[in-house]
C-alpha cells in the first residue's frame, strides 16, 4: 500500500474487516503490526479499534457477570475508553521529560488504543487477567520501540512507570472518592 493510499484509509476510518485485520496482525506481529502503524497520523482508526474493543468488553462483562445490569456495562466501557487514555497521558508525560527520542501524542495514544483493544477481546475472563495485563504491557512496549522510536530499555521504564503513576493516581483518588460517597449519602 502506497502512502497516499495508507493516509486516504486512516481518513476513512475503521470497517470490520479493517478491525479484524488489526486484531489478527497485533497478535500475529506485533512488531510488523507496529511498524506500518508509524506512519498513521491521527486518532481515528485506533479510537474506533479501542470503542469497538470496549463495547465487545462492556457487552460481555455486562451480561456474563452482573446479569444485563446497564449501569455496570457503562462503568465498564468508561474504564475500557478511559484507561488507555489515561495510560498514554502519563506515557508521553514521561516520554517528555527524558531525553531522546520524541513521540507524539497521537502515536503513543495508538499504541496504548491498539495495545488495550487487542487484549480487552479476551480479558474479560476473570482467571486470564493477569497475563493479559501482562500482554498488554509487552503489546504496549513493542509498540513504544516500533512506533515511536524509542529504545528497549527506555519503554520498558516507560510501561514501569505509567504503571506505577496510575496506582498512585488511583490510591490517591480512593480517599476523595469515599469522602465524596459519603457526602452524598448524607444527603
Amino acid at each position: 500500500m502506497s502512502t497516499a493510499e495508507a493516509v486516504q484509509s486512516s481518513a476513512k476510518g475503521l470497517s470490520v474487516r479493517d478491525y479484524i485485520d488489526a486484531l489478527v496482525n497485533i497478535i500475529r506481529s506485533p512488531a510488523g503490526f507496529y511498524a506500518e502503524t508509524r506512519q498513521e497520523e491521527g486518532y481515528r482508526k485506533p479510537a474506533t479499534f479501542l470503542c469497538i474493543s470496549a463495547v465487545f468488553f462492556a457487552t460481555v462483562s455486562m451480561s456474563y457477570f452482573y446479569d444485563n445490569s446497564a449501569t455496570m456495562g457503562f462503568i465498564y466501557l468508561a474504564n475500557a475508553l478511559f484507561m488507555p487514555i489515561l495510560a498514554a497521558v502519563f506515557t508521553f508525560i514521561l516520554v517528555g521529560m527524558t531525553p531522546g527520542t520524541r513521540a507524539t501524542f497521537p502515536q503513543i495514544f495508538s499504541v496504548y488504543a491498539y495495545a488495550s483493544g487487542a487484549v480487552m477481546v479476551v480479558s474479560w475472563i476473570p482467571a486470564l487477567g493477569t497475563v493479559f495485563e501482562l500482554l498488554r504491557a509487552a503489546l504496549v512496549t513493542v509498540g513504544l520501540v516500533k512506533a515511536c522510536g524509542m529504545g528497549w530499555i527506555r519503554s520498558l521504564c516507560c510501561v514501569a512507570l505509567t504503571a506505577l503513576l496510575l496506582l498512585c493516581f488511583f490510591w490517591s483518588l480512593a480517599p476523595v472518592l469515599i469522602d465524596i460517597k459519603t457526602m452524598l449519602s448524607s444527603l
